[in-house]
């Protein structure tokens, strides 16, 4: 059984008396709920990697609330934490949005989702600018989601003008990402000179930006045109990407023959992540009956296999998965989003809780570790494309939204 996150989960809250919205009649259109003023910031506090639900609310709202501390309304960004955090619009965000969202709808906290609500509102509920390009889809799934509860059309128009267009136009260039031509858009705000091939999905992160949007907005319509599309692509990306042997994603062509310094090949730890998350992200919008479905699920429990052995003794997953020491920091962006996954995975029952749960809770307290006293998560590998290390200080929007992402799942398993 795969669980619908939010549209089942919202009738359940209905039921219970708990709703984040309340019904307007007159409309059929669902209103948020009032929230009490809080300033967002946060204290001190002793953080405890104590496996119980209240401990998890401690560290999840603490992070969260130090996040949205950094919030901006003027320039709709958060503070860059040592380098620019993206545009407003972009995948850097995307993963923040979509980790409050589920936080706030599994704990039962309106507030969080109001912020979200707020900020996809000031974002002219817009995908980035670069039509073809996963990056500037993967915000489309906070738009979804809070359309599958508010039923406001605005909330998907622009997804549905902008996917229309995509497969107007489809591309059919090759996933190669070294050719020696650019793809270059001019956006309102900036200019983007992209690798020729990222019109299609062509490096590992795609599949958590771009696959889950479609496939709800299938879902969503009721249009197979938008399903057809995401798996054809999907598919695609996989045969191109996937090793067979090793049960991992190469993040892009390039390590078709990079090595690492001990001989083996290159796999992102955070590709990876990006590639497991993206995949438990899309599968609750896949119809039982579709013909590819197993194969998604066949994959997803082929990777887990594989991450499950790149796990180290503190709980983290390395930067790079074929490169296992104990000397390393841990790297909490590929931590939180492995960890979301996998107790995802439990808790649809797609994978064995008694092979499983003890990754995830290892992995949770990893997570913890990194946190500070503020709440601000570190050890997040910065903006790249290939394993690097980080340091205490390192954070970004996509490691808090990962470790969101996972808060929200632990949160479940701990229940179930």
């Amino acid at each position: 059984m795969f669980l619908k996150p939010f549209s089942a989960l919202l009738a359940g809250m209905v039921a219970c008396g708990c709703a984040t919205a309340e019904i307007d009649q007159s409309q059929g259109l669902a209103w948020p709920e009032l929230v009490e003023y809080k300033k967002p910031g946060t204290t001190d506090i002793a953080l405890s990697a104590e496996l119980s639900r209240s401990a998890v609310s401690q560290i999840a709202n603490q992070v969260a609330d130090w996040q949205l501390d950094q919030y901006d309304i003027r320039s709709n960004k958060m503070r860059p934490e040592g380098r620019a955090s993206g545009l407003p619009q972009g995948w850097m965000y995307a993963p923040l949005h979509s980790g409050l969202l589920d936080w706030a709808r599994v704990s039962g906290q309106p507030a969080y989702e109001q912020a979200v609500r707020n900020i996809a509102a000031v974002n002219l509920w817009r995908l980035g600018p670069r039509r073809y390009h996963a990056d500037d889809h993967a915000i489309g799934q906070v738009y979804l989601d809070l359309y599958e509860t508010y039923q406001e059309p605005v909330m998907k128009e622009n997804i549905e003008v902008v996917f229309d267009w995509v497969l107007e136009h489809q591309s059919d260039r090759d996933l190669a990402f070294e050719h020696p031509e650019k793809e270059v858009i001019h956006g309102a705000n900036r200019k983007y000179v992209d690798p020729w091939c990222t019109v299609r999905w062509c490096w590992a992160d795609a599949i958590f930006m771009a696959p889950p949007v479609w496939a709800q907005l299938a879902e969503i319509t009721g249009k197979d045109k938008y399903l057809e599309f995401m798996n054809r692509e999907f598919w695609v990306t996989t045969d191109y990407l996937y090793s067979e042997e090793d049960q991992l994603f190469l993040r892009d062509s390039r390590y078709f023959t990079r090595k690492a310094d001990n001989g083996k090949p290159i796999y992102w730890g955070r590709g990876n992540g990006w590639v497991l998350a993206g995949i438990a992200r899309t599968l609750p919008h896949i119809p039982q009956d579709f013909s590819d479905r197993e194969k998604y699920v066949q994959l997803y429990k082929e990777i887990s296999e594989s991450l499950l052995k790149a796990q180290k003794s503190d709980g983290s997953w390395p930067a790079s998965l074929l490169e296992i020491s104990d000397t390393q920091n841990p790297e909490s962006s590929a931590t939180g989003l492995i960890v979301f996954a996998l107790a995802w995975g439990i808790n649809n029952d797609v994978l064995p809780a008694d092979e499983y749960r003890p990754a995830v809770e290892k992995g949770w307290k990893s997570l913890v570790s990194t946190v500070q006293p503020n709440g601000k998560l570190g050890f997040v590998q910065q903006v790249g494309y290939a394993p690097e290390s980080a340091t205490a200080e390192d954070t970004q929007l996509y490691g808090t939204g990962a470790l969101l992402l996972a808060a929200a799942e632990v949160y479940q398993l701990l229940e179930k």
